[in-house]
């Protein structure tokens, strides 16, 4: 302690300045610290926090659009050239579809008409005889032909009667003479039989036979010898012999006896008759035969040329029917060429007529009358009718957003007419075209469901069409959602301590539906939970520590 006394002493304005050194860092360090104190209250005060609630959200695409008629028509003419008679209605009128817009002066029209009626008159009466004509002419070829074919079929058929009567009498003929060829054969055959005389004869054979089979079996009888001492054997062999011989004897005389009947010159002079009688009744057939066969063959021949001469009036009576019939049409087309410029320019005549009163074609209000009485139509459209109860809201939706839009979907909107009511509508039509333009946009109607009779023609509305839709989601401004160093949607929940300062925790989070300001999550999130909003206002307190240092 000494020594410190006797450093002061020495060194006594280091001390002092080291006094004073100290004296200074304490009350920056005082200082600073009830700066970051009012630092962070005064943080606490600027932080901007949102309420996590419930609510329906709606995601949707926004357009400026006008009021048009989905029903319009311009009534347009063809008769170009046509002096106005009347005009029938004016801008503002309300006209039922097939209502007379105007009328054409058609006086000039109606005389070339009657001049075409009278040409297509005298054309048709000529014609008329033309095809007359052509018509009997094909009617008498007709007749003419069933006659000559009906003529020559009955000859085909009187030709086929005599040719098969003359088959029959040559095939009855020709069956005789086979009957009578077999009787002259069967009695020559007959006479052949007969021999010349009794040693050729079979029954001089037969007696020769049987004399020579007597002989043996009685040579054979008389050469067996039996004595009495002859075995019984012996004998019955004997005995056996003996009737052999005699049977044999008795064939002989049987045979004889057949021999000493014969007559042969009667039966060969008998033979002969016959076959004689035989040969002439075939040779009488067989000279008829030849006239026979020469009337079939007249017959044949008479038969093939009626079917020829048939044939050859089938083919030159369809050949004359085919003549008639090709002339009748020809004076019929002829008939319908000859007409058909005067049919031509009556029906002509006719249309321009008719469209001499040009006719609403919808039912709807006039909104452009562009002819009047005396005028010379050169064309283009003479009125605009539009059908005011048929409103649709026409829009041009940017290349960005039209991609999302689709048929059927629901949308609203305003007009400066209907102040603050939302109209309700639906998207019944999307071009697939772009419209002309320097920007790139396509054109969209939406159907109004929403009945009023505050609404016009070419009014401008307020749209947006609902691209998605959700309700009873929980919910932040779309400002809220925030990302963290890693790129992923959070929001930051803040909790309030009890000295009155705060505390944020990063809580992830998936996006849903967007709407306009807020904007759909999903997480660990509640209803009621206070978010930390973003800012401009932004304190960097370790700067401002530092400047304070």
């Amino acid at each position: 302690m000494k020594k410190f006394t006797v450093w002061i002493k020495k060194h006594k304005k280091l001390a002092v300045f080291l006094c004073i050194a100290i004296i200074i860092a304490a009350a920056v360090l005082t200082i600073r610290h009830k700066a970051q104190a009012a630092m962070a209250q005064l943080a606490e005060l600027t932080e901007e926090t949102a309420v996590v609630e419930k609510r329906s959200i709606q995601s949707s695409v926004s357009s400026t659009g006008t009021i048009i008629s989905d029903k319009t028509r311009s009534i347009t003419a063809t008769l170009t050239g046509m002096e106005v008679l009347t005009v029938d209605v004016e801008v503002g009128d309300v006209v039922q579809e097939g209502d007379t817009i105007c009328t054409f002066d058609t006086s000039k029209l109606e005389d070339n008409l009657e001049d075409a009626e009278k040409s297509l008159s005298a054309a048709k009466t000529q014609t008329s005889v033309t095809v007359n004509n052509a018509k009997r002419a094909l009617e008498q070829a007709i007749e003419t032909q069933n006659y000559q074919i009906e003529s020559a079929a009955r000859n085909v058929i009187s030709a086929g009667e005599a040719y098969n009567s003359a088959r029959e009498a040559y095939d009855e003929a020709q069956s005789k003479a086979d009957e009578a060829y077999s009787e002259m054969q069967r009695a020559k055959r007959e006479l052949d039989s007969i021999p010349e005389n009794l040693e050729g004869s079979s029954e001089y054979a037969a007696y020769q036979s049987a004399k020579t089979d007597y002989d043996a079996k009685l040579a054979a009888y008389n050469a067996y010898i039996v004595t009495e001492t002859s075995t019984e054997e012996e004998k019955q062999q004997k005995e056996k012999l003996f009737q052999e011989a005699n049977d044999a004897a008795n064939v002989l005389s049987a045979a004889e006896t057949a021999l000493n009947s014969l007559n042969l010159d009667q039966r060969r002079a008998t033979a002969e008759a016959a076959y004689r009688s035989a040969k002439s009744a075939y040779d009488t057939i067989e000279g008829s035969m030849s006239n026979l066969e020469s009337a079939l063959r007249n017959a044949k021949t008479a038969l093939d040329n009626a079917q020829a001469t048939y044939e050859y009036t089938v083919s030159s009576q369809q050949n004359q029917y085919e003549g008639s019939r090709d002339n009748l049409k020809s004076a019929r087309a002829s008939a319908g060429v000859a007409t058909q410029q005067q049919e031509n320019a009556v029906d002509t005549y006719q249309e321009q007529i008719e469209k001499g009163t040009l006719k609403a074609g919808i039912s709807g209000t006039v909104t452009a009358i562009n002819v009047k009485q005396g005028d010379t139509y050169a064309g283009g459209v003479i009125a605009t009718i539009q059908d005011c109860s048929a409103f649709v809201v026409s829009a041009e939706i940017d290349e960005y957003d039209i991609a999302d839009v689709k048929l059927g979907m629901k949308a609203v909107f305003k007009t400066d007419a209907t102040r603050d009511e939302q109209l309700q509508g639906e998207v019944i039509f999307i071009s697939p075209t772009p419209t002309q333009g320097s920007n790139v946009t396509y054109q969209v109607k939406v159907k109004i469901n929403s009945p009023t009779d505050r609404l016009r023609l070419g009014m401008n509305a307020k749209l947006n069409i609902i691209l998605r839709e959700t309700a009873d989601v929980l919910t932040v401004p779309y400002d809220a959602v925030q990302q963290d160093e890693n790129g992923n949607d959070v929001v930051y929940v803040v909790t309030r301590t009890e000295s009155g300062g705060i505390t944020k925790a990063a809580v992830p989070v998936t996006v849903g539906v967007e709407g306009d300001y807020y904007v759909e999550v999903t997480g660990d999130i509640q209803e009621g939970m206070e978010v930390s909003m973003p800012s401009d206002m932004k304190f960097d307190f370790s700067q401002m520590m530092a400047m304070g240092s």
